[in-house]
């Protein structure tokens, strides 16, 4: 096999195991198969702690992950050595660490490496964030042997697709779990939701919105949310230009209205917050909140931004501070952080919410506020 179809040859499964991880095993077999390697996998390893845990290993059984956990790698010479090189998309041989002679000489030579049967690993960085490495390694156990520049040279050449494929896979991992936290919030806030998807049909709701939708303005009519008599038309409207994404309405951004009853109070205020591509999910593109005025008042701006956007204490209490303040400067200074800290913190919070500027946030906390009470 040349080394250009070795290479598609390799890479066919690591990409397969963005959507189906167990194809990572076949990977890994591969690698181990056109480099001679005996032991192959990913290692996760926590840089200041000292701790590595194996996420997917080939060659050994998984009795080496019970034993790597009991190593502390800040006294492995080959990881100690390789500390201050990592960086994400570095190739790393331990022989230009620590050759293999040198190394049998420690006890952690003979508690670890040689009952695996390694002399020489090399490792490819898919990730360090300057706190966590996440590598791929291959390793060999002939003492007299040494990787050739074929295997080298494959070994480079595959990282690159490695570090994309791991990027990947974790921005994947993070919009499922965004999936999983709306799932809960949904399930969970006694505040009305309804999922509609962009011709406006019902999704989803949960068990506020089901008994709302039974004792209210609001009703459901073939599949989508309505009101009744004249009001009908301009929350079509309101929800039809949050699923569009108005010309004036930006992603994230929140179109807000209010219900009358039948003796022409005010019933019902609802919100409805248009979802970037990012959170969408079942074709969803509104999440629509809807709370009853004579209950508005038993909520919690900060307790809905944790609920609804996975917001940590610390995010929701700067979000509660700018709000308050308008100014980032003035949020940061009142919550005890420095601005630098302040405007990474910011980012995060976009991040979550969908929103992109400190307008559209404080629209949205608005728009929350009126229906959580505070």
């Amino acid at each position: 096999m040349d080394e250009e179809s070795a290479l598609v040859h390799l890479l066919e499964p690591l990409y397969e195991a963005i959507l189906e991880p167990d194809r990572l095993e076949e990977f890994n077999q591969r690698l181990a198969q056109l480099t001679g390697s005996h032991v192959t996998g990913v290692l996760v390893h926590d840089v200041q702690s000292g701790r590595g845990n194996i996420s997917r290993m080939h060659g050994v059984d998984m009795d080496a992950a019970a034993m790597l956990r009991e190593q502390d790698l800040t006294i492995d010479p080959w990881v100690s050595r390789a500390v201050p090189l990592l960086a994400t998309g570095r190739v790393i041989d331990s022989e230009d660490l620590v050759p293999v002679r040198e190394l049998q000489r420690t006890g952690l030579y003979s508690d670890y490496y040689r009952k695996l049967g390694i002399t020489q690993q090399v490792v490819s960085v898919g990730l360090y964030d300057g706190a966590n490495s996440v590598t791929m390694s291959m390793c060999q156990g002939d003492a007299n042997r040494r990787y050739g520049e074929r295997e080298l040279a494959l070994f480079r050449d595959m990282t690159p697709h490695w570090v994309n494929a791991y990027a990947i896979l974790r921005r994947l991992e993070g919009l499922q779990q965004r999936v999983i936290s709306l799932e809960a919030a949904l399930e969970q806030t006694p505040v009305a939701m309804y999922m509609l998807a962009a011709d406006l049909r019902l999704l989803r709701t949960n068990a506020s919105g089901e008994s709302l939708l039974s004792r209210s303005a609001l009703h459901c009519s073939m599949g989508r949310l309505a009101a009744f008599g004249w009001q009908d038309a301009t929350l079509q409207q309101m929800l039809m230009k949050a699923a569009q994404g108005h010309a004036t309405t930006r992603a994230g951004d929140v179109e807000q209205l209010v219900l009358a009853g039948p003796d022409g109070a005010i019933d019902l205020v609802l919100t409805a917050h248009t979802l970037p591509a990012p959170h969408r999910h079942r074709d969803a593109a509104v999440l629509v909140f809807v709370q009853p005025l004579s209950t508005r008042n038993s909520g919690s701006l900060g307790r809905a931004l944790q609920q609804l956007f996975g917001l940590t204490e610390a995010e929701k209490s700067l979000a509660m501070a700018l709000q308050q303040h308008a100014d980032l400067a003035a949020a940061a200074q009142a919550c005890g952080i420095a601005l630098s800290t302040a405007q990474t913190r910011l980012k995060i919070v976009y991040d979550k919410t969908g929103e992109r500027s400190q307008p559209a946030l404080l629209r949205l906390m608005s728009a929350i506020q009126a229906v959580s009470g505070e």
